[in-house]
Parts: C-alpha cells; sequence; structure tokens
C-alpha cells in the first residue's frame, strides 16, 4: 500500500488524471466566482447566485444516463478528452456574456457546460479504480477527493481577486485554457481505463437497477450523496452572505475558498480516521455523521456577525461535506464490478446534482421571498432530516457484506 506522495510519484497515468483534475477544477472555480458575482450584480437579486449554481448541476443530471452508458460501452479516455475540448469555446461564451451584459447568455454558457461535466468527472471516477491497485484505491480516492476542494479553495480565493483585479474575461480565458490542458495531460495516459469486457452491448440503466436491488449496500450508497446535495443550495446562500459581511466579489471567493479548504482536507482525514479499506459499516456511519455535520454548521452561518467566524464555520462544514463524497464514492467504487462502474457513479453523481440543482432553487426562491438565514435554516433542516432517516435505513444493510 502507497502513501499519497509514493501514488503520485510512482504511478504515472493516475498521477496525469490528478493533474488535470486539478488544472480543470481550478479553471472551474475562477469562472463560477465571476459569473455568479456577474449575474447577482447584473439581476440585483439575492438569490441570483442560487439559481446560477442549479443552472451548473441540474444539466448533468439529465445527461448523467447518457454519460454513463457512454462510460460502459466507449473508451473511458476519449471521452474526457472530448468533453475536455468542447467546453473550450463554450466557455468563451461567458465573455460575451460580460461584455454584453447578457444574464440569458450567461446561464446558456452554464448549462452548456454542465452538460460537459456530466461526460468528464463520473467518468474519471469510473476510470480511477483501473489504474491504481486495488490496495491504493482509498489513497487514490481521497486524492481525487481533495483535488476538488484544494482547487476550490485556490480557484475561488484568487479567482475573487482576479475578477476584481483583472475583469470576469480574463477569469473566463483561464478556465478556457484549463480545459485545454486537461486534455493534452489526460491524451499522455497509457493504462487503459476500462477492462476489455466492459464493452456490453445494452449500456442502459436497467441492469444497474437490478444490480442495486440485488445488492442493499449498493442502493444506499448510490443514494447516500442525497443528504448533503439536499442542503447544498446554501452554498448558493454564500454570495449574499459574502455581501452582507465583506461587499466585495473577494469576500465572495473567499467564502468559497474556506468551502474549498474544508472540502480538500475532509477527505484526507476521512482516509485517516476510516483506514485504508474502511468496512462497509464504517463508510456508513462516517456518511451519515458527515451529512448531519454539515447541515449542523450551516445552520451557524447566518448566526456569525463576523467574516472571519463565517469563514471558519463554512470551512468545518465542508470537512463533513468532503467526506461524506469521498467515502461513499469509494465505497461505490469497490462495491461496482467495472462493467456497470460508469453507469453507477453516473446515476450517483446525476442524483445528487439533481438534489443539489433542486436544493439551489429553492435556495433562490426562499432567499428572494425571506432573506437568506431563513433560507439556510430550511435547506438545513432538510439535510439533516434526510441524513438522520438514510443513516437507519442503510445500517441493517451493511450485514449483507
Amino acid at each position: 500500500m502507497l502513501s499519497s506522495r509514493e501514488l503520485l510519484r510512482k504511478n504515472r497515468d493516475f498521477r496525469l488524471l490528478f493533474l488535470a483534475s486539478v488544472v480543470s477544477l481550478a479553471g472551474d472555480w475562477f469562472s463560477f466566482v465571476a459569473v455568479a458575482d456577474l449575474v447577482t450584480r447584473l439581476t440585483g437579486r439575492p438569490g441570483a447566485a442560487a439559481f446560477v449554481y442549479a443552472a451548473t448541476v441540474l444539466p448533468v443530471f439529465l445527461a448523467s444516463p447518457i454519460a454513463g452508458a457512454v462510460a460502459d460501452r466507449y473508451d473511458r479516455k476519449r471521452i474526457l478528452i472530448i468533453a475536455d475540448i468542447v467546453r473550450v469555446p463554450l466557455v468563451l461564451v461567458l465573455c460575451l456574456a460580460a461584455l454584453w451584459g447578457s444574464v440569458p447568455l450567461a446561464i446558456a454558457a452554464i448549462i452548456a457546460l454542465g452538460v460537459g461535466a456530466s461526460f468528464h468527472d463520473p467518468v474519471a471516477s469510473a476510470a480511477t479504480p483501473n489504474l491504481v491497485a486495488p490496495e491504493d484505491l482509498a489513497t487514490a480516492q481521497s486524492l481525487m477527493g481533495a483535488v476538488w476542494g484544494s482547487m476550490l479553495l485556490v480557484g475561488a480565493g484568487v479567482g475573487g481577486v482576479v475578477a476584481d483585479v483583472f475583469g470576469m474575461q480574463t477569469a473566463f480565458i483561464v478556465d478556457a485554457v484549463s480545459f485545454a490542458v486537461s486534455a493534452l495531460l489526460i491524451a499522455r495516459i497509457r493504462t487503459p481505463m476500462q477492462e476489455g469486457t466492459a464493452r456490453v452491448e445494452g449500456a442502459g440503466l436497467r441492469e444497474v437497477i437490478a444490480y442495486a436491488r440485488r445488492d442493499r449496500l449498493v442502493s444506499r450508497l448510490i443514494l447516500a450523496k442525497v443528504g448533503v446535495s439536499s442542503a447544498n443550495g446554501t452554498v448558493g446562500l454564500l454570495p449574499a452572505f459574502g455581501a452582507r459581511l465583506g461587499g466585495t466579489t473577494m469576500a465572495t471567493g473567499l467564502l468559497f475558498a474556506a468551502r474549498g479548504l474544508g472540502a480538500l482536507l475532509g477527505p484526507i482525514l476521512v482516509r485517516w480516521f476510516a483506514g485504508a479499506a474502511p468496512r462497509p459499516r464504517v463508510i456508513v456511519w462516517v456518511v451519515g455523521l458527515s451529512t448531519l455535520s454539515y447541515c449542523a454548521f450551516y445552520a451557524l452561518v447566518p448566526l456569525t456577525g463576523w467574516f472571519a467566524i463565517a469563514m471558519i464555520v463554512v470551512t468545518i462544514a465542508h470537512l463533513g461535506g468532503g467526506a461524506q463524497w469521498s467515502i461513499s464514492t469509494y465505497g461505490l467504487q469497490v462495491a461496482t464490478p467495472d462493467h456497470l462502474r460508469g453507469r453507477v457513479m453516473s446515476l450517483d453523481y446525476g442524483l445528487a446534482t439533481l438534489a443539489i440543482g433542486m436544493s439551489s432553487i429553492i435556495a433562490g426562491l426562499l432567499a428572494d421571498a425571506y432573506g437568506a438565514p431563513s433560507a439556510n435554516w430550511w435547506l438545513a433542516g432538510i439535510g439533516a432530516t434526510y441524513g438522520l432517516g438514510w443513516l437507519v435505513w442503510s445500517l441493517p444493510a451493511t450485514r449483507d457484506h
């Protein structure tokens, strides 16, 4: 079993996938902070950023069944490269949206980028077990989970500064370049990203649903991320809290950076706490308690009167969110055979993004009607209720494994 540093140093192909994710995600958060601030300014609505967040994730749910089937039937490496290349011109459309002050154009570009993401992120998760030894998978997944958080930390924090100092178009151009670099890195990977038997004739969701019915743990884990995701509309409210406490795009970027710090540390801490090969019961307990922790700390955000305290609370909340996402993904990677893994990961990702999108819409509607604090508390309550119910429902399924 290799340490994180050894795995990155000795496994060339995993290192390339890791670096591609680093570059691509950093660019994503550069542009998200800029477009969220653009739409908020143009509309003057406190819930506007939440609707932008919904436009980012909801297309993923709609495209995920197709992406999963494609990932199990065709070459995953080519899918990742094409998904990156197609998004280069799409993100440049955001430059025009900023230049013309067009909210519809910005939303259209965000939706198209979300569809592109549905053919990249879950496919990369499905391919990861094929690039590392089984005993190194938990380490690899903690690293991939930490990438998301670390790039949110860097991309959102720096992106807010860049948008303020150099303009929004610069942030969007950086994102376009990041997709091109990611495609070049993935093109250099030599190890096959799926087993030869993975190319099946039937590549729909029916086989996946039948498998999940037979394996109760898999069915629970597919629905695990919905807990944090159903409360994730709170993230779309961060620009409103940033404006109240800091008043600048930089403040919004720093709150997203705090979110990223928590999402970075969560997978690392859960890897240390749960071990290299956590048992199913440990996975379920960590998922349930992490969901409750996420909701509890987000409920405190509206009560903070100082920007620094808000950053700390957001960081701690996303320790739970990052841990939950990472360990539930690991559980599915281990429990699912390769010829189903693309569809399982896409279904898992799609359901999570559907919950995130619906939560973001609810956040925007409630924030516009009753204010950001009330919207935040409602969503935290919804997520906590789901998390507790999921934990009670899932613990008996661990006896099957």
